[in-house]
């Protein structure tokens, strides 16, 4: 499914943080490893402002040699693991850099953190982070970082969240799921947050005083849709296992969803969220892009993160079907 690994960074060692979880993938998955370093323009004219002697060409080749001299060694390190990484040092806007190159190739999974530390040299990985996830079709791995946080030394994946809801968008990042857990020999926790009591009232504006009234009551709807949530994980289960994956267990959770989602992830070490960006909202579904977005900000956990599509029926058919 993956054809190759591309790693943007910025120079700082936030943006690095993701670096353990990229080699884990890259070496388990066997793909090669792109490193990027965008430059972006502007930066560019920062220096002659600064010391009007200096011409373009020889500022272009200053960013350049910073560039290299950075990305450079890290990709010699990595090769020295045995794994297969060039370096791209492009000269445009960081995000649109990394949607670009991504683009070229379907199968390209982009891993960055959130949060890197900026200077005139330097991006704000949260934005560009952001524009990516916004802007490209691509797989996206993020990990949320923060100043001063210490780096993993290594990382190796042991077992993968993965939320649904019912939606054929959730079920987009299902054949990901089972690409990963068969290559990898991870575990999947296939997880459904249905609505709390408060949850419940609260989407039908209904106060206090008014929850004697409501028809149907939240132990009838929840009885209900509990059932019907208990069907799903069994069937998914089911597909899942048949289609590959190496094992799969189901919990049916209640609460507010990116909270539960992130409890559990961090219960379990060595831990991948895998996740769809884009789901449809109703009261026993999640808002998945809202949703995912605070998963990240929540979860210490690595998290994939998938557009989802309506036009693609996984895991009913394409690549989770049954022949």
């Amino acid at each position: 499914m993956y054809s190759q690994i591309l790693t943007p960074l910025d120079g700082s060692e936030v943006s690095e943080r993701v670096l353990p979880f990229a080699r884990s993938l890259a070496g388990g998955l066997s793909l090669p490893m792109t490193l990027l370093y965008a430059i972006e323009p502007e930066l560019l004219t920062i220096p002659r402002t600064l010391n009007p002697s200096l011409h373009v060409h020889e500022m272009v080749a200053h960013r350049l040699r910073q560039a290299r001299g950075y990305a450079d060694p890290l990709a010699t390190h990595l090769r020295n693991e045995g794994l297969a990484v060039q370096v791209e040092v492009p000269q445009r806007e960081p995000a649109e850099a990394i949607v670009e190159e991504a683009g070229k190739d379907e199968g390209t999974l982009i891993t960055m953190s959130s949060h890197g530390r900026s200077g005139l040299a330097r991006w704000w990985m949260g934005s560009v982070t952001d524009k990516v996830l916004h802007l490209t079709n691509n797989p996206l791995l993020v990990i949320h970082s923060t100043s001063g946080q210490q780096a993993a030394a290594e990382s190796s994946f042991q077992r993968m969240t993965v939320p649904v809801d019912g939606s054929e968008l959730a079920e987009s990042i299902l054949p990901h799921a089972v690409y990963l857990s068969a290559a990898m020999n991870l575990a999947i926790d296939l997880v459904q947050v249905n609505p709390s009591r408060d949850d419940y009232y609260r989407s039908l504006s209904v106060g206090p005083s008014e929850v004697a009234r409501v028809t149907p009551s939240y132990e009838e709807y929840i009885h209900i849709v509990d059932a019907e949530a208990e069907e799903y994980l069994a069937e998914l289960k089911g597909r899942l296992t048949q289609q590959g994956a190496a094992s799969v267990e189901t919990h049916l959770m209640h609460g507010p969803p990116a909270d539960t989602i992130a409890d559990l992830a961090a219960s379990t070490p060595n831990n991948l969220v895998a996740m769809t960006t884009h789901g449809r909202s109703g009261v026993g579904r999640m808002v998945l892009g809202s949703v995912a977005e605070r998963v990240v900000r929540q979860s210490g956990d690595p998290v994939l993160l998938v557009r989802g599509t309506r036009s693609r029926q996984a895991p009913l058919t394409g690549a989770l079907a049954t022949s």
